[in-house]
């Protein structure tokens, strides 16, 4: 089977200003009515039917052809034989395919692994055998990669079946509990492990972040390509801004030109962030308004080198060192960014996140003491798949989680990363 984006890849309707304030609220309005990530599109898309969402490249997509494409497209699925909690691949070439084909997994109660475009042919099997997937969303450039059945989203011939289609009335069909994404993380010993998230912990990160970042009004942009979990933290942090996310190309090394400014975010990973500033000037041309870091620790002296070379950008981190999109820790760098030792904590645990220090006998430490770092909650994810690998899958939800690293509690209740 096959499809095409024609129908939901069209130009862009004029952006209007104003309405942010709305799908902030709407954050924990709708989210408390529907509970699901495809309940707070829906949501952001009454409110702003013809404003883009995605822009990647030369192609653009706006809140209502999303809606709409994937209302059709998880109908189609549906007749497929989708069925609740049914894993689903999705490896697309652009970013506009890849949330129109999420948001069309989510409205199915199914559940979503997105796959990075850059992998190998081994890394792609097996994470097929991991999630036990039998179906692909994926682009014509990434369907050879597949010996599964496959639905291409860039064929017109699939999309003219699909677009007279109506929406199935039994949609959406997730729920707050329901798994949303598989996301996978390949280990060094060639095994892969799938760190499972339900939509409640993706919207308890999302509000949060809110919170804590703030609201990019003009984009959020990231260089990663489609399927990456930072891509993923970019989108539905636009989303639930009512925002646009903006795909930049990989080897850009400052936000597009429209992306820069207050009211702009970029988001990056920590060795991602330091080439980046090890490539920049000083002054060269305007900055986002706030850069984001996630993943593992910050690398040494790398906000010093921010202040110096971006002064007036803000600089967030969160700690996330296993699925990279749900963070731990957070903190605010900015205030230290003069900091002399070079060296910055990684914050305080978010809301709904129990972070603590351990050791060899799982006991925990106090403050100053190190050991392992865990950290347990229900904005986490609440259960992992392991395949090939030496870490022990979770057995049930709520159990806590090895960071991979060491660290402590600081006296100012910042977590410390040592290694």
């Amino acid at each position: 089977m096959s499809t095409a984006t024609t129908t939901i890849a069209g130009t862009p309707d004029a952006t209007r200003r104003g309405g942010g304030r709305a799908v902030l609220t709407g954050l924990r309005e709708g989210a408390a009515h529907s509970g699901t990530l495809d309940g707070l599109f829906g949501l952001a898309a009454a409110r702003r039917p013809h404003e883009v969402v995605v822009a990647d490249g030369g192609r653009v997509l706006t809140y209502e052809s999303a809606e709409s494409g994937s209302g059709r497209l998880a109908s189609a699925l549906l007749r497929y034989g989708v069925q609740l909690g049914d894993p689903v691949l999705v490896h697309c070439s652009d970013h506009a395919q890849a949330l129109v084909a999420q948001l069309a997994v989510l409205k199915l109660g199914a559940v979503c692994v997105p796959v990075p475009r850059g992998l190998d042919d081994a890394s792609l099997a097996r994470i097929a055998c991991l999630s036990g997937a039998t179906l692909v969303l994926c682009s014509g450039a990434t369907k050879e990669r597949w010996s599964l059945p496959a639905m291409v989203l860039d064929d017109e011939r699939t999309w003219a079946k699909i677009t007279p289609l109506r929406v199935d009335g039994s949609l959406p069909r997730s729920g707050p509990a329901d798994v949303a994404y598989l996301l996978t993380e390949l280990g060094a010993d060639d095994g892969v492990t799938g760190h499972l998230v339900d939509h409640r912990a993706w919207l308890f990160a999302v509000g949060a972040r809110l919170r804590r970042a703030g609201r990019p009004t003009r984009g959020v942009t990231v260089r990663q390509e489609p399927g990456g979990v930072r891509a993923l933290l970019a989108m539905w942090w636009a989303v639930a801004a009512g925002s646009r996310f903006h795909g930049a190309p990989p080897g850009a090394i400052e936000a597009v030109p429209h992306l820069r400014g207050p009211g702009t975010a970029a988001v990056y990973g920590p060795e991602e962030y330091d080439a980046v500033l090890a490539e920049s000037r000083p002054g060269a041309r305007e900055r986002p308004g706030t850069v984001l870091i996630t993943g593992g620790p910050l690398p040494a002296g790398l906000v010093a080198r921010h202040a110096e070379l971006m002064p007036f950008t803000r600089l967030l981190a969160e700690f996330s060192p296993r699925d990279g999109a749900l963070p731990w820790t957070a903190v605010d760098c900015t205030a230290d960014a003069r900091n002399p030792a070079g060296h910055v904590g990684m914050g305080a645990a978010v809301p709904r996140v129990r972070v603590t220090v351990r050791d060899a006998e799982g006991r925990v430490l106090p403050t100053g003491g190190t050991g392992q770092i865990w950290a347990a909650g229900t904005a986490l994810p609440f259960d992992r798949l392991c395949d090939g690998c030496y870490e022990p899958a979770a057995s049930h939800r709520g159990s806590f989680t090895d960071s991979g690293y060491t660290g402590r509690w600081t006296e100012s209740g910042s977590l410390d990363v040592t290694g």
